[in-house]
């Protein structure tokens, strides 16, 4: 006899906020889908936009990420020619901008994560946002 095993449900936090992030991660990836890039690569490539020839490290810091998993994020979009590095001659410092293909791509991104922005602003409606606001802010920095 086969048995059915529930998804448990945990008591902890951390777990929750985990699985919660995967789940609306993976909701913005598959909005951006016709775009080529992840929601994280959307995001470096508004950064990016945001600090003209800023460095990986200064990128790293105005995202709040590692070096690691920003370099990690950076391989496809050097590898689709949505980023180039500008780096001066003799210079070891990268320097970051959007290429002609990848303004087309965000303008493309930024129109798709409107369209998700909607369905998810519509999924929580009013209370649900502001509650959701007000979850975050106090966690964001505990």
């Amino acid at each position: 006899m086969r048995t059915i095993l529930k998804k448990i449900k945990p008591d902890c936090f951390c777990l929750k906020t985990r699985r919660l992030s995967a789940a609306v991660t993976k909701f913005y990836d598959r909005e951006l889908l016709a775009s080529g890039v992840t929601i994280s690569q959307y995001s470096i490539l508004l950064n990016i936009t945001g600090a003209e020839y800023c460095s990986v490290r200064e990128l790293a810091d105005l995202s709040e990420l590692d070096k690691s998993t920003l370099a990690r994020n950076l391989k496809p979009l050097f590898a689709q020619e949505l980023v180039v590095d500008v780096k001066e001659p003799g210079s070891r410092n990268r320097r970051l901008l959007l290429t002609v293909s990848g303004l087309k791509t965000l303008d493309m991104a930024k129109l798709l994560w409107a369209e998700g922005q909607k369905k998810m602003r519509e999924k929580l409606g009013t209370v649900g946002q502001e509650a959701l606001e007000n979850v975050l802010d106090a966690l964001e920095n505990l």
